[in-house]
């Protein structure tokens, strides 16, 4: 490969990786916990996210009830560019 055209291959690879960067979740990890905390009353144990497909991400959030229940909570939401 010509010098050149490997410049222009790795800018290219580059920028796809900065397109994807520029999406965010319309609600983040945090507000997910939150919104789960306040209507279980309970304690958050752990949260994370995982992307599912090319717009979506779902938030698993485990959390212990004043009861003494553990539950999972998912709250999915999608990606948008951002402006």
């Amino acid at each position: 490969m010509k010098p050149d055209r490997f410049v222009l291959a790795l800018a290219l690879v580059l920028s796809l990786g900065v397109a994807r960067a520029t999406e965010r979740p319309e609600v983040t990890l945090d507000q997910a916990v939150a919104k789960v905390q306040q209507e279980t009353g309970g304690k958050v144990l752990s949260a994370d996210a995982m992307r599912v497909g090319r717009r979506e991400v779902i938030y698993r959030i485990k959390v212990i009830t004043p009861s003494g229940m553990v539950k999972v909570v998912q709250v999915r939401t999608e990606l948008k560019e951002k402006r």
